[in-house]
């Protein structure tokens, strides 16, 4: 049995035009991500086109039924550059007048883009991305298909990403050496990732720490990467009320199982879920003086666990003083607005 024929039955982590939607926010300059997606999700024709080595000649037959392109398709090939001739012209006949997608992909040599539009194949998808962008996202969800790996999907919700880019892209304006960053109540630490992957940020090392032991392992997954490079990356259970921010002392493990102490000091320190944290006065206070902090909130008061919402920037600023206050901004995302503060404490 082949690679491919044994994941075939994977489960996407996501619907496939979710999929292809998160990954048009993260690259919004590549073009051919949005006609990969109307290809797959919505069998565009002149996407398949662009998205394919192109063929102008068989684009015009095939969109605009240009009489002219029909025959000189037709009489591009002849019998010794084709199996079957008949076959050829039979295929060309389908693509031009019935729009039949199968034998276009066939005419055009696009296979893959016919197992994932046709077939429902998903393992041609993965190169398929990794062709067009650079990013761990891509291996990682792969991971997820092939093992059936259940997530939180809200992980990669449009509000999510553009919550993170948001804070990627102004913590790079800020121009601060980040040192060691304590990445606080981290979840799945796809927030890493996409520190890692922007060129402009200097880090040090990345420790991602949540109350919820089920999603280290995915954290890692999504870092593997970092956590290769001599644990750049380490995930671990803890109660961010519990953490010493002067010095911490904490456990994670290896691949094998076997247990290793850490003890880390932070330099930076980013919550971006401070409308989870119960007593978050009492969590701020404990973080030293001098200290970068990255902090966001949101005014959503529609989830139950959101137990620290606030209504404002300027309410945000006043639950978590700063010395010295180096950004503040607002998100507007359709159903509530993100708040962010960025300083030193």
């Amino acid at each position: 049995m082949t690679e491919e024929s044994e994941v075939q039955d994977g489960i996407l982590p996501l619907e496939i035009h979710e999929l292809l939607d998160r990954y048009e926010l993260l690259y919004p300059d590549v073009t051919e991500l949005s006609d990969l997606r109307r290809v797959i999700v919505d069998q565009d024709l002149s996407s398949v086109f662009r998205i394919s080595d192109e063929n102008d000649e068989l684009r015009k037959a095939v969109i605009e039924e240009n009489l002219h392109s029909i025959f000189r398709v037709l009489e591009s090939k002849s019998y010794y550059e084709v199996d079957d001739l008949y076959k050829y012209m039979e295929d060309v006949r389908k693509a031009v007048v019935n729009k039949n997608l199968r034998s276009l992909f066939k005419l055009l040599n696009a296979e893959d883009l016919r197992k994932i539009c046709l077939d429902k194949n998903y393992w041609k998808l993965w190169p398929l991305l990794d062709q067009y962008t650079n990013t761990r996202f891509t291996e990682a969800f792969k991971n997820f298909y092939i093992n059936n790996t259940v997530i939180d999907t809200d992980c990669f919700s449009r509000g999510q990403i553009q919550s993170k880019q948001w804070l990627v892209e102004e913590l790079a304006k800020v121009g601060k050496p980040l040192g060691t960053v304590f990445l606080c109540a981290g979840w799945y630490a796809t927030l890493a990732t996409m520190m890692f992957e922007n060129q402009e940020l200097i880090i040090g090392k990345i420790r991602s720490f949540d109350i919820n032991p089920d999603v280290v392992d995915i954290a890692k997954t999504f870092n593997k990467p970092w956590l290769m490079q001599d644990w750049r990356f380490q995930a671990s259970q803890a109660d961010i009320h519990d953490i010493d921010y002067y010095a911490h002392a904490y456990q994670v493990h290896r691949a094998d199982g076997t247990a290793v102490d850490l003890v880390d000091e932070p330099n930076t320190i980013i919550n971006t879920s401070c409308e989870h944290i119960e007593n978050f006065s009492d969590w701020y206070d404990k973080i030293p003086e001098g200290k970068l902090v990255v902090l966001q909130s949101n005014n959503f008061v529609d989830i139950s666990e959101h137990v620290n919402v606030v209504k404002s920037i300027s309410a945000f600023k006043k639950s978590a003083p700063m010395e010295n206050l180096l950004y503040e901004g607002t998100l507007k995302l359709p159903k509530y607005k993100r708040f962010m503060l960025i300083g030193y404490k």
